[in-house]
């Protein structure tokens, strides 16, 4: 029986985007909100997208669309370059990639290479401190993929396409009360079979996710903020007690959360 699909979700609280060289990824079955594309520098993996499997060697491109199930083997060693695109880059596209996909090893080698000198200029912190420059280098590389390689629906599992809506909604919605028995009633769920479900896919339970989200936006909120008032924004991002807010806080802090805003931690 193959391993559940965890959620990984430090991609998806980042804001920015993300590109850097790294080796020897993730073997277990992984999914997050970003799109991920890896250019594969030298070494050999085993990579499986969404149930294809397949091998990756030097200028393969592996491609993972957004909430797409994936995981990267070593066989046995490989290094690569890992763009990671954020929502607000990819809103010129976004829409195309709910319906269609790419295929998840693009191997023309040949046409990769022309494509990477695009992928390292996002490497450049001055290009990714301009939005504008970023998100065009972006678009330009998104097209040329469209162009060259051929379009696949998308397939998702039943369960997992609720997970990602349950996501999206508490994103929306973090602000308000938001219980078991409120969201598995959105969703026409047991609340029981919810809660299973809900921890199987992102590995911690509902409350625990809900507060960590809140947590993101008192912290990204506050940063915005000359004059901040820290009760004012715990209670407008959904907690309903400073109590309730420390006790999750101190779990992924160890320092008071006035410091961790203006450090930008």
């Amino acid at each position: 029986m193959k391993k559940s699909a965890l959620y990984e979700a430090f991609h998806d609280k980042e804001r920015d985007l993300r590109f850097f060289a790294g080796d020897n990824g993730n073997p277990s079955p992984h999914f997050h909100r970003c799109i991920e594309i890896l250019y594969i520098t030298d070494g050999k993996l085993l990579g499986e997208v969404d149930g294809e499997s397949f091998f990756a060697e030097k200028d393969d491109i592996i491609f993972v669309r957004p909430c797409g199930v994936h995981s990267l083997t070593p066989y046995p060693a490989y290094k690569n370059f890992v763009l990671i695109i954020k929502s607000a880059y990819a809103d010129d596209f976004a829409s195309i990639l709910e319906k269609e996909t790419l295929p998840p090893l693009l191997s023309d080698k040949k046409f990769n290479r022309t494509i990477l000198p695009d992928l390292k200029r996002l490497g450049n912190p001055e290009e990714q401190e301009n939005f504008l420059v970023a998100k065009g280098l972006i678009d330009i590389v998104m097209g040329k993929f469209f162009m060259r390689y051929k379009h696949l629906p998308v397939v998702t599992t039943p369960n997992l396409s609720m997970i990602i809506n349950v996501l999206n909604y508490i994103d929306e919605h973090f602000t308000e009360p938001i219980t078991l028995d409120s969201i598995s009633s959105v969703f026409g769920y047991n609340k029981y079979y919810f809660s299973r479900l809900f921890n199987k896919y992102i590995g911690e339970t509902l409350n625990s996710y809900i507060n960590n989200v809140r947590i993101n936006n008192i912290i990204a909120r506050g940063k915005k903020q000359e004059n901040m008032n820290l009760s004012q924004l715990v209670f407008d991002c959904g907690f309903d007690s400073m109590t309730t807010f420390y006790r999750s806080y101190s779990r992924r802090y160890d320092k008071p959360p006035t410091e961790v805003i203006r450090s930008g931690d």
